[in-house]
């Protein structure tokens, strides 16, 4: 009786000094384990995806569009103009101009720019023509353009300098001026001059 109390009061003096550290020790563990059990829930940069194959994308900032020429060793017929009359040679008065007029010898037609067909049609103010939508809310229209020679369809996604079409003479307001390529270019709704994106030098 005597040893099972003097190993009890062994026991509780034991507890009584080291006790509290004991606690203590426990109550950092716990607090460590419950930290490291909810970054690994929330955070997912704690998984097995290295920075490589999970890259940071900045999805707010819009692609570079490169815009190229619609036709090959091309010459320009008529400028666009928002201020200057052009004498119209079809119908023999004045008028603006709202695109660019280009003519080859190669009457291929090609898109300026990546995007997606979004028209394809006939309508006396444009002819034969076809419609590419373009990233950062640009479109580009291709008018009097020859009915047999059309080569996308709408719904149709093209590249840059990809053939499209060929010239023709199917804008009724442009008939004298022979097979050629009227060019128009949209920003943002709002026809624009194509010469502010295209590189007409020389031509």
């Amino acid at each position: 009786m005597k040893l099972e109390l003097k190993k009890e009061s062994k026991f509780l003096n034991w507890i009584k000094k080291y006790g509290a550290y004991c606690m203590a020790g426990l109550l950092v563990v716990a607090i460590a384990l419950t930290v490291t059990l909810t970054n690994n829930g929330l955070n997912p940069t704690n998984s097995n995806i290295s920075d490589v194959s999970n890259p940071i994308v900045d999805v707010s900032a819009e692609p570079v569009l490169t815009f190229s020429l619609p036709m090959m060793n091309a010459n320009i017929l008529k400028e666009f103009s928002s201020e200057e009359l052009y004498e119209n040679l079809t119908f023999g008065w004045w008028d603006f101009h709202n695109g660019v007029d280009f003519t080859s010898n190669d009457l291929k037609v090609f898109a300026v720019a990546d995007g997606k067909v979004t028209d394809v049609s006939y309508d006396y103010d444009h002819g034969h023509m076809i419609v590419i939508t373009h990233a950062n809310n640009f479109e580009s229209y291709y008018c009097s353009l020859d009915s047999d020679s059309l080569l996308v369809e709408i719904g149709d996604y093209v590249k840059r300098d990809a053939q499209i079409a060929s010239a023709g003479n199917s804008l009724e307001s442009e008939l004298a001026d022979g097979a050629h390529l009227h060019f128009e270019l949209f920003h943002n709704d709002e026809q624009v001059d194509p010469a502010n994106y295209l590189n007409l030098e020389n031509k």
